[in-house]
């Protein structure tokens, strides 16, 4: 299990919006604490009443448009009736590593991604109680790190494709003053992510880069007070993906929050229920399951309790 420690932040932006609007898709331009913020903002037609808000987070090297391509979640947000944002990682990426001792990259996506549920609340009908965060590959990296860091603004995260990374004990409590519902979905095959972890060798120390799908989900059941007992269930395969099969394990917790782990043997670095052309994919993709789905299937479950008005909202620590 990694060692954790507490972590108290300040998050201050000073924002200036630029909108463009297309129908039901709109891109942004933000300019953010000095740097400028892009993403597309889905909203289903003939909104009126407050809805939920998903925040999808690109793999590295992609967009947020892209990660619209892979989901398909506008389309599903259209069906169940929610808003879906996809922001663009600076350069590509997300900075899940900033204050890690080792890396160099500066802007703080944490403070980006709580700043842009404020944003897009301001000009649109949001359900404050039930915003979401997900991402994939990097992505889920940067969902992970505002989990621990900062999750009040949002209700669950789901991590796709990710892991618990090295640092994490420089930036993660121990447990979490507040709830944080977590599903993660795995492949036992991404070469990308190993289920493993990645680790070097200095001298006698093993050191990983990323951490282990066990230790990863041993680490949100210990930060939400869960218990070890786990409940398993076998996703019944629709032979469609005869090289994998899907495993859900659903940890013991307190009834205001979830850890669950989609392991699926077999499945590499992808997003489950896509197509196997999808440039974002590598290795075998699993269909007897839409990723998004269960996603959102979980995420529907958890409403955060807003604070009062005159509350400031901090940290976990």
């Amino acid at each position: 299990m990694l060692r954790k420690f507490s972590i108290l932040l300040a998050l201050f932006l000073l924002v200036t919006p630029v909108y463009a609007q297309d129908d039901a898709n709109m891109s942004l331009t933000w300019r953010v604490d000095g740097l400028d913020r892009t993403y597309v903002l889905h909203v289903p037609d003939d909104l009126t009443d407050p809805v939920p808000l998903v925040i999808a987070l690109h793999g590295r090297t992609g967009d947020g448009a892209s990660m619209a391509r892979l989901t398909h979640f506008s389309d599903l947000s259209d069906e169940a009736g929610f808003m879906v944002a996809y922001p663009d990682g600076l350069d590509g990426e997300w900075n899940f590593v900033r204050t890690i001792r080792g890396y160099d990259m500066e802007q703080d996506d944490t403070a980006f991604l709580v700043a842009l549920v404020d944003h897009i609340a301001e000009t649109n009908p949001i359900d404050r109680s039930r915003v979401y965060l997900v991402g994939f590959s990097n992505g889920g990296f940067m969902t992970q790190r505002v989990a621990c860091e900062h999750p009040l603004p949002f209700a669950a995260f789901a991590s796709v494709a990710a892991a618990g990374f090295g640092g994490m004990p420089e930036v993660c409590p121990e447990t979490g003053a507040v709830p944080v519902p977590i599903l993660l979905m795995n492949g036992t095959a991404d070469s990308n992510i190993p289920w493993d972890g990645t680790a070097v060798t200095r001298g006698d120390q093993t050191i990983y880069i990323t951490y282990p799908v066990a230790q990863t989900v041993g680490y949100w059941a210990e930060f939400n007070g869960c218990q070890p007992e786990v409940d398993t269930k076998e996703i019944t395969p629709l032979g469609e993906s005869p090289e994998t099969e899907v495993r859900v394990l659903t940890f013991t917790c307190p009834a205001d929050t979830a850890v669950v782990l989609y392991g699926i043997t077999g499945g590499g670095h992808n997003w489950a229920g896509q197509e196997q052309d999808d440039p974002l994919q590598y290795g075998y993709v699993n269909r007897d399951i839409d990723a998004s789905v269960e996603i959102w299937q979980f995420f529907s479950q958890y409403q955060r309790p807003m604070p009062a008005a005159t509350d400031t909202p901090s940290s976990t620590g």
